[in-house]
């Protein structure tokens, strides 16, 4: 949607039926949240944000910031033939070592647009205006993917501990960030390296939404809701810092939580994929394999001397039993399951239902609460399920 001059009117990216006289056109271009104003110039062929950036439809052009300027690039392919993937704009705040295009979509129903090209840098006050006006996500084209996660790999400290963006901002790139991280660490074979980063993964968590306490809703907007392991592994590091403050928490152990959750699933990284993203039900075969991995990442974790305290590797090794016996991979009764154990259960189980899986699509929270509901008591704990519970339904 845009409005030319305040009034309704039909936005265009091209230069098509426009006077050539080289007069600049205002236009509010509605991104979601407020209205931008660009500028339309006709006569060379493209609109300029306040930035100073370049855009032209149908096929998008960026220029080097000079408003005269003979070297446009233009984009030559089809981009209604690629694959685009969202990513958090705010990830681009180091911009050293992106080499990669960078998309924008003036609206949800738009096209993607060449925002800026691989050979130029995004500057923090540019990525700012654009959260300012709304616009939270850019794109980048699915072979280009790798690239960019090599890029959050390689600046991960910068944009967890920097100051270029505001807190609030930073929990969106929080959650991109470990989630990427952890992508390239689980698929390591190196475990002591693994639990380095974590703990540094770790500590950033806590940091981040110790800065800015932050509601269980908004934080699981900003998450990716897969089902691959290292995605589910960082959701549940982000909940379970929430909840264990919530708790009573505070300071080296609830550090040490939150690194335990990041490694609880250390042990389905030796379950064949196959069994994990199997789209129907688990034989009886298969769901024993899947039962098997507590105590694969347990022994894993300590076969490499990790130097995880008794508590994190309870957590990685307890998180499925359930107080009245019937858990795995022991069936311990409630008195003998660690604290953090039963606090890393109910957020696994909820961030397991709210996600996307194999064989079904993600439950509402307000099912998830109500599964959670039915378990308290005789499988989770009762006060941490209702702790959670307010958590989840909190409004402000």
């Amino acid at each position: 949607m845009a409005r030319k001059n305040q009034t309704s009117s039909v936005f265009k990216t091209d230069a098509s039926g426009l006077d050539c006289s080289g007069r600049a056109t205002c236009f509010d271009v509605d991104v979601g949240y407020r209205f931008r104003q660009f500028e339309i110039y006709p006569a060379l062929g493209f609109f300029r944000a306040n930035w100073g950036l370049r855009f032209l439809g149908p096929d998008f052009v960026v220029t080097d910031g000079i408003s005269n300027s003979s070297t446009m690039q233009t984009l030559t392919s089809n981009p209604t033939l690629r694959e685009f993937i969202p990513i958090c704009a705010l990830t681009l705040g180091c911009s050293e070592g992106l080499n990669v295009d960078v998309f924008l979509k003036v609206d949800a129903h738009s096209k993607p647009k060449l925002f800026c090209s691989r050979n130029f840098n995004v500057e923090p006050g540019q990525l700012q205006e654009l959260h300012d006006a709304g616009v939270t996500k850019l794109y980048i084209e699915s072979d280009s993917y790798q690239s960019y996660q090599s890029y959050l790999r390689s600046n991960w400290k910068s944009l967890l501990n920097g100051e270029r963006a505001s807190e609030s901002n930073r929990i969106a790139v929080m959650t991109e960030v470990v989630r990427a991280v952890l992508s390239e660490q689980f698929s390591s074979t190196d475990t002591a390296l693994i639990v380095d980063t974590c703990n540094e993964l770790g500590s950033s968590i806590v940091s981040i939404l110790q800065q800015l306490p932050m509601l269980v809703s908004g934080l699981y907007d900003v998450m990716y809701h897969d089902y691959a392991t290292f995605t589910h592994s960082s959701n549940v590091a982000s909940y379970i810092a929430i909840l264990a403050r919530e708790l009573g928490f505070a300071g080296d152990d609830l550090q040490q939580i939150v690194v335990g959750a990041l490694v609880h699933d250390m042990g389905k990284l030796e379950i064949p994929d196959r069994i994990l993203a199997k789209p129907g039900r688990l034989d009886e075969f298969e769901f024993r394999q899947v039962q098997l991995h507590p105590g694969l990442g347990l022994r894993r974790l300590v076969n490499e001397q990790t130097q995880l305290t008794y508590g994190q590797l309870m957590i990685v090794y307890q998180h499925h039993e359930k107080l009245n016996g019937s858990g795995y991979p022991v069936g311990l009764p409630s008195e003998e399951i660690h604290p953090w154990a039963k606090i890393c259960a109910v957020v696994d189980i909820f961030e397991a239902l709210t996600s996307q899986r194999p064989y079904r699509k993600p439950m509402s929270h307000a099912t998830a609460l109500a599964m959670l509901d039915n378990m308290a008591r005789t499988e989770l704990d009762e006060e941490i399920v209702k702790c959670w519970q307010m958590l989840v339904l909190a409004k402000k």
